[in-house]
């Protein structure tokens, strides 16, 4: 119970009596009757006010909640995995022909067709022959021409040599008559032009006998002569025969026409090109492999590892592997050239250039995690769920794996994880160290 005061109490209380013989504290006194009442009244009130704060009911504690976020989780096993790495290339061909014109001639016809396949040995182009028979009939003339004088000249060395013993059979009988006319002379019964006249008959005699035998002895070389000329003249056969069915240009191999660069009525001269084709079965992309994987990928083949792939080539997929690396370093990029070998028979539809998408299998790598690219947080971090809330691992990416139907898989290396780990597969806007979480039923959106 408070108790109220009022200002004729507070006149009760005061009681002071002033001399009149004091005027300066009458005035004193007469100013404070004044003020005293409202400074009282004010007291008063900041007395109350206190009191009514300090003694005011404290209102009761909020209890809000912690949010609980769901979250999708994924547990995890470190196990050896193959990495993924994705490349870009384009479509070639180690069996790649231009055929050119290797006589000069008219086009006849052209069969060929560009982006049609062609059978190995069937006809492409065929050139005008008439021109070309005439040089071949006059080589094979040449030739009967050398094998006739070959012919000739055996002929002529068989009655050389019985020429040569004739002339021999000459000579013996010159010498016999020169030996008597020297008798006759030397008992005067013949005359020294007698003598003179048997020397020159033997001289004449012997020298028919030499020119007898050179003829015979230069037989080989003579004979060794007109075979060469034979055999050139052969060549020069040979030479236009093979013309004559270069008329004909034929596919060398099974493959696919990638351009037809004559028509018919159009003269074409040796190295002119006439039809472009490549093997289908012989297909390869050359693609650029990434520094960083170079040294695993080398390793790789030197220890005999196969490294498979598959090539994504106008919505068509293809088994391939790596065949080898190539012997030129790209200008525009870091990295090193390799040729993938598609493994099947590439289809007929495909042109050379043509870009590819090339997904490499790498060799596998131990203690390494799969999960989705929504797990990884700053692209150092991921978090698991333990004791409801969340805890930040850092990770080491070590790539990608690619899945079929579905997005690719980032490849992690985390030595804090533990098997069987729930990593949270959620992107949570405000993820932290701590947030209490929920995981997610089956089948429920996070």
């Amino acid at each position: 119970m408070q108790q109220r005061w009022t200002a004729n109490d507070c006149y009760t209380t005061v009681s002071y009596s002033p001399s009149p013989a004091d005027p300066y504290v009458m005035t004193r006194l007469l100013w404070l009757r004044h003020l005293l009442p409202p400074l009282i009244s004010i007291g008063i009130g900041a007395g109350v006010l206190t009191a009514m704060v300090f003694t005011r009911p404290e209102p009761p504690p909020r209890n809000e909640d912690e949010r609980v976020w769901r979250v999708a989780t994924q547990a995890v096993q470190p196990r050896a995995i193959a990495p993924t790495l994705s490349l870009y290339g384009e479509l070639e061909s180690p069996r790649a022909s231009t055929l050119s014109a290797a006589v000069t001639a008219d086009v006849e016809a052209v069969p060929a067709r560009e982006g049609e396949s062609a059978a190995g040995g069937e006809r492409l182009v065929t050139l005008a022959r008439p021109d070309l028979a005439a040089t071949v009939e006059a080589r094979r003339a040449d030739v009967a021409e050398a094998s006739a004088q070959i012919e000739e000249a055996r002929i002529t060395h068989k009655a050389d040599q019985k020429s040569l013993a004739r002339q021999q059979a000459l000579v013996d009988i010159a010498e016999r008559g020169l030996a008597r006319t020297r008798r006759l002379a030397d008992t005067e019964m013949a005359s020294a032009e007698q003598v003179d006249a048997a020397q020159r008959t033997l001289e004449q005699a012997r020298l028919a006998l030499a020119r007898e035998r050179r003829e015979v002895n230069s037989f080989e070389a003579r004979l060794a002569r007109l075979q060469a000329q034979k055999e050139r003249a052969q060549a020069r056969l040979t030479q236009a025969e093979r013309d004559l069915g270069r008329t004909r240009i034929t596919a060398p191999f099974d493959g696919a026409i990638t351009t037809v660069n004559v028509s018919p009525g159009e003269r074409v001269r040796p190295g002119d090109p006439l039809v472009a084709l490549y093997d289908g079965s012989a297909l390869e992309v050359r693609a650029t492999i990434p520094g960083p994987r170079v040294t695993a990928i080398r390793q790789a083949l030197a220890n005999g590892e196969p490294i498979t792939a598959t090539i994504q080539v106008d919505e068509q997929t293809l088994p391939a592997r790596l065949d080898r690396l190539g012997g030129r370093r790209p200008e525009s990029a870091a990295g090193v050239e390799a040729l993938f070998e598609v493994s099947d028979e590439a289809p007929a539809d495909l042109a050379l250039g043509q870009f590819a998408q090339v997904r490499v299998e790498l060799p596998r790598r131990e203690g390494l995690i799969a999960v989705p690219p929504a797990a990884l947080y700053e692209q150092d971090r991921i978090y698991v769920v333990r004791d409801g809330r969340l805890k930040a691992i850092e990770i080491e990416r070590a790539g990608q794996r690619a899945v079929t139907g579905a997005p690719d898989q980032l490849l992690l290396r985390a030595p804090a994880l533990n098997a069987g780990d729930q990593v949270v597969t959620t992107q949570l806007p405000n993820a932290s160290q701590g947030l209490r979480v929920r995981l997610a039923d089956k089948g429920d959106a996070p």
